[in-house]
This record gives C-alpha cells, sequence and structure tokens, in this order.
C-alpha cells in the first residue's frame, strides 16, 4: 500500500511530460481577410503553443507561386514569385514566439485567393490555409465631364475589379442631395430630390459587372457641379466623385455678309456653339418681320412662311443634332437682299438668336475675289474699270504710230546699208561721161 503513493506520481509526471512534448499546431483564421487594393494586409499565421520558429523553415505560398521563403535564418527573395518580389515580409522578432504572419503591401487585384502558410523542420511539418479577399476601388474619372445644356450625360462609377452590386446599396449624391437611391433591386424615390425625379437612369442590367454610373436627362446649367458615387455593402462602404460642367450654347450667324447672284441657291450659316442637339426645339429664321421658315415639333411649318419664300427654304435636318440650323435659300432674287436671324426660343442661353446679312447682285455686274469684302470689292472694281479705260486706248495708238511708221519709211526709199539701193547707187556713178 506504501507503493501507491509513488505509482500516482509516476503516472501524472509521465502525463505531464507526455503533454509537454506534443508537437505545436499551426493556426490560420477560418475567416476570409479582407484587403483595400493599394494598401498593405497581414495574413494571420502562428504557432499554438509558441514555439521559436527563427531558425527552421517558414514559407507562404499562393497556387504555385512562392510568395516568401525563410530559411536558415534569413529571407530568400530570388526564390520568390516576380509579383511578390520587394512586397513582402516576416515579423523576425515573432518568429522566436511562434509568430509566422506575412505582411503583404501594396495589395492588387491579382493577390486576390487562397494562401498556404507552411513550418517544416526536422520533426514537424505543419500548414494551415487563409483566403484573402481584395476589395474592389470604387473608380470615377478624375477630369470634368463636359455637357451642353438640355443634352443628356452619363456620369462613370465602376468597381475595380468588376463587382456584382445588384444587392447592394447604390447611391448618387449632389452636394445634400439625392440624385438616385437603389437599394436591394429597387429605386427608393421618396429619397430624391424633387427636382432630379423623371431625369435619372442607374443602368441595373449592368450591376452586375460593376457598373453604377448615373444618366442624367435633359441637363440644365444648375446641374453644374460635383456629384458623389456611393457603393455600400455589409462589409464596405466605398464613394468617389464625379465633375460636371454644364455648358451655355450660344447661336452663332455670320459676322460677315454672304454674296449671291441673281438666280443662285445659297446658304445661310448659323449653329449653336457649343454643339448642342436642336432637333426638339423651335427654329425660327426671320427676314425683317417676314417669316422665312419656321421647323417646329420636329418638322417645317411651311403654312406659317411668308408667301414669297414658300417652297424655296429647307434646313438640313440630319445636321440638326449636331446644332446647325443653316437655312438654304433657293433661286434667290433682288428682293432677298437684307438681314436674315436664326432664332432659337427655346434654347437655354443668354444668346438665342444670330444674324446673317446677305447680298445679292446681277450677273453681269462686277463681283470681286472676296464678296465677303465689299469695302475691298469696290476698289478692286474701280482699279480694274480705270485700267481698262487707260489701256485699251493706249494700245491702239502704239499699233497706229507703228503702222503709220511702217508706211512712211516705205515711202521714203529708206534702206539698211549694204543693201540693193547702196549697190544701185554705185553703178550709176561709174557711167562713162558721153554715154
Amino acid at each position: 500500500m506504501e507503493l501507491m503513493p509513488v505509482i500516482w506520481l509516476l503516472v501524472c509526471t509521465d502525463l505531464v511530460l507526455t503533454e509537454n512534448a506534443k508537437d505545436p499546431d499551426l493556426v490560420c483564421p477560418s475567416e476570409p481577410i479582407e484587403a483595400v487594393r493599394s494598401k498593405d494586409v497581414v495574413l494571420p499565421c502562428h504557432l499554438e503553443p509558441p514555439t521559436d520558429a527563427s531558425a527552421e523553415t517558414v514559407s507562404w505560398r499562393q497556387g504555385e507561386h512562392v510568395v516568401h521563403l525563410h530559411q536558415g535564418g534569413k529571407d530568400h527573395p530570388s526564390e520568390q514569385g516576380e509579383r511578390f518580389k520587394g512586397r513582402t515580409s516576416l515579423f523576425s522578432e515573432g518568429l522566436t514566439e511562434g509568430n509566422l504572419s506575412l505582411t503583404l503591401s501594396s495589395v492588387n487585384v491579382h493577390d486576390d485567393g487562397r494562401y498556404q502558410c507552411s513550418l517544416h523542420t526536422e520533426s514537424l511539418n505543419k500548414m494551415c490555409y487563409i483566403n484573402l479577399s481584395v476589395e474592389p476601388l470604387l473608380v470615377c474619372p478624375s477630369g470634368h465631364i463636359e455637357v451642353t445644356s438640355d443634352d443628356d450625360v452619363v456620369l462613370p462609377c465602376h468597381l475595380e475589379p468588376p463587382v456584382d452590386a445588384s444587392g447592394e446599396a447604390v447611391e448618387w449624391r449632389w452636394g445634400n442631395n439625392t440624385v438616385l437611391l437603389y437599394e436591394r433591386g429597387k429605386y427608393i424615390d421618396a429619397e430624391k430630390k424633387d427636382r432630379f425625379k423623371g431625369r435619372t437612369f442607374l443602368f441595373t442590367e449592368r450591376l452586375t459587372e460593376g457598373n453604377l454610373s448615373l444618366k442624367l436627362f435633359s441637363v440644365p446649367l444648375r446641374d453644374n457641379g460635383t456629384y458623389q458615387c456611393f457603393f455600400r455593402s455589409k462589409s464596405q462602404d466605398k464613394s468617389c466623385s464625379v465633375i460636371l460642367t454644364v455648358d451655355e450654347p450660344e447661336v452663332m450667324g455670320s459676322d460677315e455678309p454672304v454674296t449671291a447672284e441673281v438666280g443662285d441657291d445659297v446658304i445661310l450659316p448659323c449653329h449653336v456653339e457649343p454643339s448642342a442637339n436642336l432637333t426638339k426645339l423651335t427654329v425660327e429664321w426671320r427676314c425683317n418681320n417676314s417669316m422665312v421658315h419656321l421647323y417646329r415639333s420636329q418638322k417645317d411649318v411651311p403654312e406659317m412662311q411668308d408667301e414669297r419664300f414658300r417652297n424655296r427654304t429647307s434646313l438640313f435636318h440630319e445636321e440638326l443634332v449636331h446644332g446647325n440650323v443653316s437655312l438654304k435659300l433657293t433661286n434667290v432674287t433682288k428682293e432677298d437682299a437684307g438681314n436674315y436671324s436664326c432664332y432659337i426660343p427655346r434654347l437655354t442661353s443668354k444668346v438665342k438668336r444670330g444674324n446673317v446679312t446677305l447680298n445679292v447682285v446681277s450677273p453681269d455686274q462686277c463681283t470681286c475675289p472676296d464678296p465677303h469684302k465689299k469695302k475691298k470689292d469696290d476698289e478692286s472694281c474701280h482699279y480694274w474699270t480705270l485700267g481698262l479705260g487707260l489701256g485699251i486706248p493706249l494700245v491702239v495708238c502704239i499699233v497706229i504710230i507703228f503702222f503709220l511708221w511702217n508706211k512712211y519709211v516705205k515711202n521714203r526709199g529708206f534702206a539698211e546699208p549694204g543693201g540693193e539701193n547702196d549697190n544701185h547707187v554705185e553703178k550709176v556713178t561709174n557711167i562713162p561721161e558721153g554715154e
């Protein structure tokens, strides 16, 4: 009976020694580690109970790629995969305490995936796995988005890499005003600012591709400003900004007069700058108080024309979408000369009218090389007429003088030395006396 305490003591001691001799476990978190692009992230991995691993082989891998290798008390960067070089490190002081965690810097989309943390010793071969989830960036354009007032515009915003956002919350704001709110597959109109109602559109079929872009219809000048795109999910809340610049168009006529001959066709230029779609607006062409041409409700209205312009005018309908409202006038008459104006009454602009002056000349009327500069033309015509008036009589006089001189020479018998007349004189002189 006296031996029993000794036996129990030996058993307990053996159990304690056996427990202390148990191999440590390599532990990784079961939940994915989330990282933000361009940021650093720590992938946790440790020995439990803590065990010095500074002299052992510690390896991190992603698939077939070596992410980091620590062996023989030092790192071996030459063994790393190319895209991980210069981006990984271990907690060197933590290795003595069994901390094998890896720091991965400047995370990118290719880093997303499953990683293996492993420890190799003479007697151990332990490993565990950890999933890294790289959160997408919400990307908006850095420059301004420009649009002409009354046109439609798309404000770009997307997740990179593409992530399905169809079941999450998407919101667009302008200052403190909600422009659009889409949540759990439907629009939330109660939050929308009144002036944006009926003017917004989200590409819902492309939300699965991470496209959160907003379309605004019939943009007025007051839509100028900074818009914020928000993406909200259970794990993240992101935003980026888009600056919208709304330009005010101006109607531009012609500073120089347009000249045409009687019976010709002529184009009176007029356009909106910057370019804007005018197909849905009213366009009026007038000469003094007469209606030359009227375009309304996306068609011409000939019954409103002055009778003398009927069937002689037309717009370039295919060019209206580009802001071109130039007028073609056929079979020009003298009575068509005058000051014309093109007027767009519903254009959101302070300058809604452009002017063009039409000069009409007869076919036989002197015209100048540059028909747009009347003063210069008149001077050219003047000098041309003066030149003709002086030049023609002068040429006639020269011809007459030349003709009279030739006739005079023949009548007087003049000849050049050494000619026939010289021989004749010599023969006459040598006649003997008395003959």
